[in-house]
């Protein structure tokens, strides 16, 4: 690491650390990717599926990972373009984004089906993934902003729903609880929610790095998702804070992630079932950090 990017960390946490910071209820225990055969290149998004592994994107080797919570490889699927997000569907299948495509991959890795995204031009970024039903749901970038594409369960019939979007670094995730969907509009420092026909339905988040309900840097938060009992979780890059938003509004620290590295990247982010293991990316140090913690209503 070299001599700025220790000063950055230096005071990133100098500042995080204050006497007015929270206790955090998640702590780090262990990494995924830290070993010889899991590690990736460059991580870019990853989900969990049905069995509770992770399913990694590795966008500098174009391929994507099946690697257990205890960091086991499983399988390496290679893809014929760079992956940048993906997202578990019902059946056991995936969606998986690229640059200017989208792709559905069978629960053996097998691509079933493709579709170009109807982008700005070939180089354009797709960072979010989110599947609801029989709707696919696909974030690319558009211009000098980012839209909201909605596809029916074939890749047929995509139609632009959100438009307009302000995403920093190439970062726009998007997420669902399963009915409605969620846009991290990190640049607006807020997370919106839709229906499937991309009607606003409400929004949370303020810039009010001061506060613990309030987002700092120029564009947070960065990733989202979603527990049991209509919890929701966001994580940020700036200071690698993660919080837990329960379904009244309420607002609590889960963790501080320490990292050498901090900065304007994707930091996806998933939770198992009961709460009790949280998993973070940490694009820059090459790992998914597990902050294991109370499970949620202990």
């Amino acid at each position: 690491m070299n001599r700025l990017l220790q000063i950055a960390a230096f005071f990133t946490a100098a500042t995080i650390a204050s006497a007015d910071t929270p206790s955090a209820t998640h702590q780090q225990t262990r990494k995924i990717g830290a070993s010889k055969a899991t590690q990736c290149q460059s991580l870019s998004h990853f989900c969990l599926n049905a069995a509770g592994d992770i399913v990694a994107c590795d966008d500098g080797d174009d391929v994507v990972r099946v690697i257990t919570v205890r960091d086991q490889l499983k399988a390496t699927w290679k893809m014929p373009f760079a992956p940048h997000a993906i997202a578990a569907r019902a059946d056991g299948s995936y969606v998986v984004t690229g640059t200017a495509t989208v792709a559905i991959l069978s629960p053996a890795g097998k691509i079933l089906k493709t579709a170009a995204m109807p982008a700005a031009d070939k180089y354009s970024r797709s960072p979010g993934a989110a599947v609801i039903k029989d709707d696919i749901f696909v974030c690319s970038r558009t211009g000098t902003s980012f839209s909201v594409f909605r596809f029916n369960k074939e890749l047929g019939d995509c139609k632009e729903i959100v438009r307009g979007l302000r995403g920093c670094c190439g970062c726009q995730d998007i997420g669902t609880d399963g009915k409605e969907l969620y846009v991290v509009e990190n640049a607006r420092h807020h997370v919106l929610r839709f229906d499937r026909n991309g009607n606003k339905l409400g929004e949370f988040g303020k810039h009010d790095p001061d506060s613990l309900e309030g987002y700092g840097g120029c564009c947070e938060p960065k990733n989202i998702c979603f527990g049991a009992s209509g919890v929701i979780y966001t994580a940020e890059s700036n200071n690698f804070r993660v919080k837990r938003w329960s379904a009244d509004g309420k607002c609590t620290l889960v963790a501080m992630v320490k990292s050498q590295y901090v900065g304007c990247v994707q930091v996806a982010i998933a939770t198992n079932k009961d709460g009790s293991e949280l998993y973070f990316l940490d694009k820059v140090g090459g790992v998914i950090h597990v902050l294991t913690g109370p499970a949620l209503g202990k």
